[in-house]
């Protein structure tokens, strides 16, 4: 239908890379889907200035669900400066795909350019989780990484942008007495949500 599709892409050396689902019967995942190796296709990078890791940063959560893990796999691969960084990423189910992002971060763990990951599936019967549930758990690691001038990056859908934000924001109040806001002013909450 000749109408743009915007992605989040991460770049791992001089390539990028991008995660897709694919719809039943969607234009832009069925055409990606149905490219032969080889082929080559037109499209643009629109640099969001704002979602980088910070060259000043030690300590990274970066929290992702679906297809907006793409930038933190790129992040992470590059990480080179051995930045602490901490994946918590949430996903429908636990299929193949996310075996290769189990396979990745275990490659990783051991360069250490991974400190941590934690997955939540929100539609698998046993052990069913969202990942603002990864962070409640989690609160205390939360409280003093943004205490400690850390950075908490945020991947993925606006609905979960959302959940996660009002999780942060209790957890903040409580252990830091400053709200979500001032994190925000502080440049230490960065988003890039769909």
């Amino acid at each position: 239908d000749q109408k743009e599709r915007f992605y989040s892409v991460g770049r791992v050396g001089n390539m990028i890379q991008l995660v897709v689902k694919l719809f039943p019967n969607g234009l832009g995942s069925g055409f990606l889907n149905d490219l032969k190796v080889g082929e080559i296709i037109s499209g643009r990078i629109m640099y969001n200035t704002s979602f980088h890791v910070p060259k000043t940063a030690k300590k990274i959560a970066m929290i992702a669900n679906g297809t907006g893990i793409a930038p933190f796999l790129g992040m992470i691969h590059e990480n080179h400066q051995k930045k602490e960084m901490y994946l918590y990423a949430g996903f429908r189910y636990q299929n193949t795909l996310i075996y290769d992002y189990q396979k990745f971060s275990d490659i990783h763990q051991k360069k250490n350019y991974l400190s941590k990951l934690h997955f939540a599936f929100s539609r698998e019967e046993m052990n069913k989780a969202y990942v603002m549930d990864l962070i409640k758990k989690e609160e205390v690691f939360f409280a003093d990484l943004l205490k400690n001038e850390g950075i908490v990056m945020i991947c993925g859908s606006l609905r979960m942008q959302k959940n996660v934000e009002e999780v942060l924001n209790e957890i903040v109040l409580k252990y830091n007495e400053k709200p979500l806001d001032f994190y925000f002013k502080n440049k230490q909450i960065l988003t890039d949500c769909y």
